[in-house]
């Protein structure tokens, strides 16, 4: 039994001295701030390590109108051309299918203080890459049509201006924007 008692005795000592040297109070411990919680890490090293984190990470596949990539481009946008109305940066008002894994998608815009009828450009985005809008021009009434729209192409509908908008045989004309591997290639023509 004395065996037994000195061999515990023994086992715990030893699990005390190992747990000391580990300790992160004890003197052993190394001074290399990446080990440190960010909080008490220098800027510089936090901003490397922010910077390290987002480079590596993936991007989230799946339809977010919400991204960073879509605001950017949509503030980047020069006032819209007969209203001079600065375009709306407000993730809520967008429409489309922006999926930053997507060979082709779309987010469409409208001006701030949009009614049914204002200018909206379609921004379109290559693997979640910013490449410029659908058309030269802003045109009301864009919508996505959304089940002729595959990865590499997006089809836009454009109301035929003119037509009745309320009424449900309101002329709709569609245009497809093709990713052809390396630029978008438009199949068609909007109505004018």
């Amino acid at each position: 039994m004395s065996r037994t008692i000195a061999t515990a005795v023994a086992t715990t000592a030893l699990a005390c001295a190992l747990a000391a040297c580990g300790s992160s109070t004890g003197p052993s411990a190394g001074s290399d701030e990446s080990k440190a919680p960010a909080a008490t890490r220098s800027p510089s090293a936090a901003a490397e390590q922010a910077t390290h984190s987002s480079t590596v990470s993936p991007a989230r596949c799946g339809v977010d109108l919400g991204a960073p990539a879509v605001r950017q481009a949509a503030s980047a946008l020069p006032p819209e051309a007969s209203t001079h109305a600065a375009w709306n940066t407000d993730p809520a008002t967008f429409e489309g299918n922006f999926d930053p894994c997507a060979t082709l998608s779309t987010a469409i815009v409208s001006i701030a203080g949009a009614t049914g009828s204002s200018p909206q450009h379609a921004l379109m985005f290559h693997r979640g890459e910013y490449l410029g809008t659908a058309t030269a021009d802003a045109r009301g009434f864009t919508t996505l049509a959304a089940a002729a729209t595959t990865d590499d192409t997006v089809v836009l509908d454009y109301k035929t201006p003119g037509s009745c908008n309320a009424c449900p045989d309101a002329t709709h004309t569609q245009v497809g924007f093709h990713w052809d591997g390396t630029r978008v290639v438009m199949e068609g023509n909007p109505p004018k």
